[in-house]
């Protein structure tokens, strides 16, 4: 490598370490331009982001080197001294971040997926950031004019870098939703889309016609695979945003309904066969990540008999008089 290429990987470090921290709006816009003032730039960040992926294999180096501390930008860590710090970051981060998915082409598309359970967050070339919920999966495809994702299933939370020039546009089959510079959840269904607006506007618009409405923050849209766009509605976002928190937020939500919504993140299955405990009705805030607690709960508030079955399941029935 030439000088001028370690500088330029010197540099990625740092922005790599800045973006695994606290990041500001100027710190986005300072390295969008930075990006596209080098051909060089954009090879150096592959390289860097190659060095993270082999993290795994780094932690078995002997690399004892103590970690630098905080040093302005453009002298950030070398290489050895950022792979020395960069086993304990990892170690501590509880939600989990993967930095900039590269455009590899034209026609590449990057493909971001969650476990059942899992929730990550993924900050994208354009530093846009999108948290995606359990079990879903989002298909990214970035060009120098557009800026085109796919929520195969699933659930995300998008929150768009400024950028007018190129429209950033999430498609789920039924609905397409275009927004510049908000934030905004999109929740692809079986047979529906739900998309909620915390932050700006954004058009929700159906592929197969020409109709489209607009979404301002503080309302909620439910289209449907039939073509209807739904009505909106102002609501409270931190209900439908909850899932970022570990959290359900139920109103009066039907026992069979909470029982499919913690099925979404959990291997624990609630089953209900009777009508009348299923169409029980609950409210308050539910763990996602603690079902047993959320069991006992039900059990107690609700009067019912709990049966743990031998596949791991639980069913939830009449508790006897």
């Amino acid at each position: 490598m030439t000088q001028e290429f370690e500088r330029h990987c010197d540099t990625a470090l740092a922005w790599i370490a800045r973006f695994r921290g606290e990041a500001t709006d100027q710190d986005h816009r300072e390295f969008a331009l930075w990006l596209a003032a080098d051909a060089g730039h954009r090879q150096a960040m592959d390289l860097m982001l190659e060095l993270w992926d082999d993290l795994g294999s780094v932690q078995h180096l002997p690399l004892e080197v103590e970690q630098p501390e905080p040093t302005a930008l453009h002298s950030g860590p070398t290489r050895r001294q950022w792979l020395a710090g960069a086993t304990a970051l990892a170690a501590s981060l509880a939600l989990a971040v993967v930095l900039l998915p590269r455009d590899r082409g034209p026609d590449a598309v990057e493909s971001l997926r969650t476990a059942q359970g899992e929730r990550t967050t993924y900050t994208l070339s354009d530093t846009s950031r999108v948290t995606l919920n359990t079990d879903s999966q989002l298909d990214v495809a970035f060009s120098q004019g557009n800026r085109q994702l796919t929520l195969v299933k699933g659930e995300a939370y998008f929150d768009v870098a400024h950028d007018p020039q190129r429209p950033f546009a999430v498609s789920t089959g039924d609905a397409t939703v275009t927004a510049i510079g908000t934030a905004f959840n999109v929740y692809r269904r079986a047979g529906s889309t739900e998309i909620t607006v915390t932050e700006g506007r954004v058009r929700v618009s159906n592929p197969a016609t020409v109709a489209s409405v607009l979404l301002d923050a503080n309302e909620h849209l439910e289209t449907s695979r039939s073509g209807g766009l739904g009505t909106r509605q102002t609501v409270d976002t931190a209900t439908y945003t909850a899932w970022q928190r570990g959290e359900i937020v139920a109103d009066a939500l039907t026992l069979a309904e909470l029982a499919s919504e913690l099925a979404r993140y959990s291997d624990t299955r609630i089953l209900i066969s009777e009508r009348e405990v299923a169409n029980l009705t609950v409210s308050g805030v539910f763990s996602l990540d603690h079902p047993d607690t959320v069991i006992q709960a039900l059990e107690r508030s609700l009067g019912l008999r709990v049966v743990r079955l031998n596949n791991g399941s639980v069913q939830l029935l009449k508790a006897p008089q």
